[in-house]
This record gives structure tokens, C-alpha cells and sequence, in this order.
């Protein structure tokens, strides 16, 4: 993958997880509705939320990226698990775009320079 396009991917993934990071942080009604499905307190969807602003804004800063991809991968992988133990079947694909998503970032070699 080329250098443009490594920053263009992170960049998409960043604004991705902080959209929804955001989402959650505010309460929108159907990050609610989930939430509750899943029988988590409003709470812990803002601290969800605020650790996914957290992850995405460190991809932005490139000493920091990988630790913001670990801390994404940490997240999505626990939505993801969550959604399949309580059977809500129609978020587990997304949850599992972005656990992918912040999978591949964490695992991006380096351009060799030339």
C-alpha cells in the first residue's frame, strides 16, 4: 500500500471511530436503544465513547497511532463480543468492519525509505 494511501485509510478510520465515539459520548437515541440491549448503563456508553475519541484521536499523531489502533482493536473487539452474547446480530458485522479496520492499522509495515 502506498504512503498516500496508508494516511488516507487512517484517516478514514479515525474520523469512523470518532464519529461514533461521539455518538455515544452524546447519547444519540439509537446508541441508547443498544446500549440498553445490551444491558449497559448509560455510563458505560460514554466511557465506551470517550475511549473510542481517545483511540481515534491518537491516530492522528503518528508516534502515537499504533497505541490509538491497540486501544480500537480493544474496543471493537469488546463490542464485538458483547453484540454476540447478547444476540444483537444485526451490529455485529459493523462491529467486526472495525475491529478489521483498526486490526489492519495496528499491523501496517513501514515504506522502506529510498
Amino acid at each position: 500500500m502506498s504512503k498516500h494511501c496508508k494516511k488516507i485509510w487512517r484517516c478514514l478510520v479515525s474520523m469512523g471511530f470518532a464519529a461514533c465515539g461521539v455518538s455515544k459520548l452524546i447519547g444519540i437515541e439509537a446508541q441508547q436503544k443498544r446500549f440498553a440491549n445490551i444491558q449497559w448503563s448509560k455510563k458505560d456508553m460514554q466511557v465506551v465513547g470517550g475511549i473510542q475519541l481517545l483511540g481515534a484521536s491518537m491516530l492522528t499523531c503518528k508516534k502515537a497511532s499504533k497505541l490509538g489502533a491497540l486501544i480500537l482493536v480493544a474496543t471493537s473487539l469488546c463490542m464485538v463480543t458483547t453484540s454476540i452474547k447478547h444476540e444483537e446480530k444485526k451490529e455485529v458485522p459493523l462491529d467486526i468492519f472495525g475491529f478489521l479496520a483498526a486490526l489492519s492499522l495496528l499491523f501496517c509495515k513501514k515504506s522502506k525509505k529510498q
